[in-house]
């Protein structure tokens, strides 16, 4: 019989690769990230509370920890090259916006002609 601790290190570890699933995926959501980090955790949580000592652990459970270890160093690159991704993109939008607004900028509306704002 599998004790308590074991049965969530492998369910740590389900969601850890269910999340790598999905953070490879290119049109995934970010938003279902999110669901699966915080179930991940809400299960981190659980097994820190069970686990006092590490010499509480096994070596099957030590070596499952080094695998989620493994798995999140690798996630945590993507997640910031698609966050670099997503900000370049926003920057690009701020950048357009900004243009638009200096060309359609509030102000006297001479219909074509040039008015000098100089004096």
């Amino acid at each position: 019989m599998e004790r308590v601790p074991d049965v969530l290190i492998q369910e740590l570890l389900k969601h850890t690769m269910r999340l790598e699933h999905k953070v490879l995926q290119d049109a995934s959501d970010p938003d279902e990230w999110l669901m699966i980090l915080n179930e991940r955790e809400k299960l981190i949580e659980q097994v820190q509370d069970l686990i006092k000592d590490v010499t509480a652990l096994t070596k099957s459970n030590i070596e499952v920890i080094k695998q989620i270890h493994d798995i999140n160093q690798r996630l945590v690159s993507m997640m910031d090259d698609r966050k670099a991704v997503v900000q370049n993109q926003l920057n690009n939008i701020h950048r357009s916006k900004l243009a638009m607004n200096t060309y359609n900028e509030s102000g006297p509306n001479a219909y074509g002609a040039f008015l000098d704002r100089k004096k």
